[in-house]
C-alpha cells in the first residue's frame, strides 16, 4: 500500500530526473527479391529516417525499381512504356515518397520520377539527345532532379529537372570533352553535385559543385595521383561532400568542405588500396561507402573518431550474427547516420540488398547533481529515513 512517501527510485527522478532509456539495438536483414527471376537485388537509397529503401531486382519481366518498407517489403514500381523491361531506383525523397531512377522507354534509356499517385513518369532528355540518361538523385520534398542524360553536343551531361522548368543541361567545367554528370542534390535543391571533364582531366572527371548563382566550379583532386575524382552525395546543409578521388596511394574515399577542402579517407586494412564514398549523414559527421580489405570489397562506415571500419564488424561488435554474410557495398545513409543500406552476398550465396541499423555509438552521459541537486537529493533522503523511523515506532 502507498503511504504517500517516494521510494528510492522515484526519489532519484524527482532529484535528477527521468531515467534516460537504453540506446536502441542494432539490427540487420536482407531485404530479399521479387518472384519469377533469378535471386538478385541491390539498394542504393534510403529516405531521411531509414524507413524507405529503394534500388531494383529481377522479377519475371527483368529488372525493376523496387520501394520497400518495413510493413510493405518490397514492391515493385514497373518500367515506362514501350521499351525492353529494364528499370532500376537510384534515388529517393527525405519521406520516402518520391523515387527516381533510370527506365526504359521506346525512345531509350530515360530518367525517371515516380510517385504513389502519378506512378513512374518519363522526363525526356536534353534537347538533340538520343535517350541514355539516368536520374540520380532527388531533393529532399522530391520537386528537383538531377541526373544525365545526352545532348546534341554531348553522349553525357549534368542535368537538373523541376516541374516547372523541366530539364536543363548544365554544362561542363572549361578546358575539357564535353561530358559531365550529376550524382547529387541538396535537401533544397539549390546545389548540385558530380564530375565533369576539365582542363586537368580532359577525358575523364573532376568533381564539382553547382549552384544557379556560381555555375559549375571545380573542387580539384587529392594530392598524387592521377587526377580523377567525382563528388558523390552532399550533407543536408550543403556544407560537406563525399565521393571519390585519386591519391598517390589509388582511388580513395574523399571528404569536402569549404574551409577544409578534399581531405582522404584512407582505406580498409590489408586490400590493394581503393576505397569509395557513396553517401553522407545530415550533419556530414558519417560517411558510408565501400574499400578493400584483406577479404576483398567491404563496406564500410567513416566517422572521425574512429576513423574507417569494416561495416560487418561493426554489426558483430554490437551482437547481431552475420554468419554466412558478406557486406560488399554501402549505397546510402540515414539523417541520423545510423540506417545503412547496401548490397552482399547472402549465406545463400545470392546477391540479395539489406539494410543495417546501428546503435547508438554512446550511452547518454550522467547527469551531473551539482550543489543544488546534491542539497535536494540530501534533504529528500532525510525525510524518507525520518518518515520511515515513525512509521515503524507505532503501535
Amino acid at each position: 500500500m502507498n503511504h504517500g512517501f517516494p521510494n528510492g527510485t522515484e526519489t532519484m527522478q524527482l532529484a535528477i530526473g527521468e531515467v534516460e532509456p537504453e540506446p536502441q539495438a542494432a539490427t540487420f536483414s536482407g531485404l530479399g527479391d521479387f518472384a519469377g527471376g533469378i535471386f538478385f537485388s541491390f539498394a542504393v537509397g534510403v529516405s531521411s529516417d531509414g524507413s524507405t529503401v529503394v534500388g531494383s531486382s529481377i522479377s519475371a519481366s527483368g529488372e525493376e525499381a523496387f520501394r520497400w518498407t518495413e510493413s510493405g517489403g518490397m514492391v515493385g514500381l514497373g518500367d515506362l512504356a514501350g521499351g525492353d523491361f529494364s528499370s532500376r531506383a537510384l534515388g529517393v525523397s527525405a519521406n520516402g515518397s518520391t523515387v527516381v531512377g533510370r527506365g526504359t522507354s521506346a525512345s531509350g534509356y530515360e530518367p525517371f520520377r515516380w510517385t504513389q499517385s502519378e506512378g513512374m513518369v518519363g522526363l525526356g532528355d536534353l534537347a538533340g539527345g538520343d535517350f541514355f540518361g539516368r536520374a540520380y538523385d532527388v531533393s529532399a520534398d522530391g520537386s528537383t532532379v538531377v541526373g544525365r542524360g545526352s545532348s546534341a553536343s554531348s553522349q553525357s551531361e549534368a542535368f537538373l529537372w523541376t516541374q516547372s522548368g523541366g530539364m536543363v543541361g548544365l554544362g561542363n567545367l572549361p578546358g575539357g570533352q564535353p561530358n559531365s554528370r550529376a550524382y547529387g542534390v541538396s535537401a533544397d535543391g539549390s546545389t548540385v553535385l558530380g564530375g565533369s571533364a576539365s582542363a586537368a582531366v580532359p577525358i575523364g572527371e573532376e568533381a564539382f559543385l553547382w549552384t544557379l548563382s556560381g555555375g559549375m566550379v571545380a573542387l580539384g583532386d587529392l594530392a598524387g595521383g592521377i587526377f580523377e575524382s567525382g563528388a558523390r552525395k552532399i550533407s543536408t546543409d550543403g556544407s560537406t561532400v563525399v565521393g571519390v578521388g585519386s591519391s598517390a596511394s589509388g582511388y580513395e574515399a574523399f571528404r569536402w568542405t569549404q574551409s577544409g577542402g578534399m581531405v582522404g579517407l584512407g582505406d580498409l586494412v590489408g586490400g590493394t588500396f581503393s576505397s569509395w564514398g557513396a553517401d553522407i549523414s545530415a550533419d556530414g559527421s558519417t560517411v558510408v561507402g565501400w574499400g578493400n580489405s584483406a577479404l576483398g570489397e567491404e563496406a564500410f562506415v567513416w566517422n572521425e573518431t574512429n576513423g574507417m571500419q569494416v561495416l560487418k564488424q561493426v554489426l558483430i561488435d554490437q551482437g547481431i550474427d552475420m554468419t554466412g554474410w558478406t557486406l560488399s557495398r554501402a549505397w546510402s545513409v540515414s539523417d541520423d547516420g545510423l540506417t545503412i543500406v547496401g548490397q552482399g552476398t547472402n549465406p545463400s550465396g545470392n546477391l540479395e540488398a539489406w539494410i543495417a541499423t546501428l546503435s547508438a555509438s554512446s550511452p547518454p552521459p550522467v547527469p551531473s547533481l551539482g550543489p543544488v541537486g546534491m542539497s535536494v537529493l540530501t534533504g529528500l533522503l532525510l525525510g524518507i529515513g525520518l518518515a520511515a523511523s515513525r512509521l515503524r515506532s507505532r503501535p
